[in-house]
């Protein structure tokens, strides 16, 4: 038996998020207070577009046991996240006057994996080094995602108020195949290293749901912000605004592919 821990990358195609939701501005209109006295609507639309996520840190245990020269059984079980931030300035109203603003924007993603499966030793010719091939089923659970819109105003009446909004969304399961191959190499009985690489690939793509907002934008700001996601108010699920919105309806869903590549280092300690 050995016990090993692992650390490294996997770079999901969360196509939906890194094309569409990452690009999605903040919109809306505005009642401006004009020089007259009088009120008009503006309409309102502060880009600030993410980067795509770069490959997540990825890392875990895992537990193996040996059934015989060439099949070993494995068990393991990990986490993964990844952030992507924007900053940028421009101009919004707030109560009803321009003002120029700082905005930052910042969105994580994280998950929790469960795996089993099996080694096979394709190379095993001696004590010191092996060559595998490997093949498990994974749970990836609890998958959270978040982003921070931080406001702060630097000009006019409102310079210095600092606004914030949280959007929250989560889902629970899906299940992934992940082949791959590794090369393990033995420093004495006790000590092994290790570096695998693999792809890990779903049966089918996910919805965000349970979407939950905090918003720090009050009535008395004249502001109707459309936000860079929503949640249908029919369906449940999350949605990305159009690049370019004709109105606050002008929504799509987002789904979610974690299809990627894995790239992984490991130190295993045998029993």
């Amino acid at each position: 038996m050995s016990v090993g821990v692992y650390l490294g990358f996997h770079d999901p195609a969360l196509e939906d998020l890194n094309q569409h939701e990452f690009k999605s501005p903040i919109a809306g209109t505005a009642e401006v207070i004009l020089g007259t006295g009088t009120n008009d609507s503006s309409a309102v639309l502060f880009p600030n577009p993410l980067p795509e996520f770069t490959p997540g840190a990825n890392g875990g245990l895992e537990f193996m046991w040996e059934l015989s020269d060439r099949y070993d059984f494995i068990v393991g079980g990990g986490t993964w996240e990844v952030t992507s931030r924007a900053l940028a300035q421009g101009g919004l109203f707030l109560q009803g006057q321009p003002a120029d603003v700082f905005n930052e924007r910042t969105a994580k993603l994280s998950y929790n994996e469960f795996y089993f499966g099996l080694r096979y030793n394709l190379i095993n010719s001696t004590e010191k080094f092996k060559g595998y091939y490997r093949l498990t089923l994974n749970e990836v659970f609890d998958i959270d995602y978040r982003e921070d819109l931080i406001f702060l105003f630097t000009s006019g009446d409102a310079a210095g108020v600092k606004k914030s909004i949280i959007l929250q969304s989560q889902a629970t399961g899906l299940l992934m195949l992940q082949p791959g191959i590794g090369m393990e190499y033995a420093f004495n009985d006790l000590i092994s290293v290790g570096v695998e690489a693999s792809y890990l690939f779903g049966f089918r793509r996910i919805t965000l749901r349970d979407g939950r907002s905090s918003v720090d934008f009050l009535s008395t700001d004249n502001l109707s912000l459309w936000l860079p996601q929503r949640v249908d108010p029919q369906s449940g699920d999350l949605q990305y605004l159009a690049q370019r919105p004709a109105d606050d309806e002008d929504y799509s869903k987002i789904r979610l592919s974690f299809d990627g590549w894995k790239v992984l280092f490991k130190m295993n300690i045998h029993f």
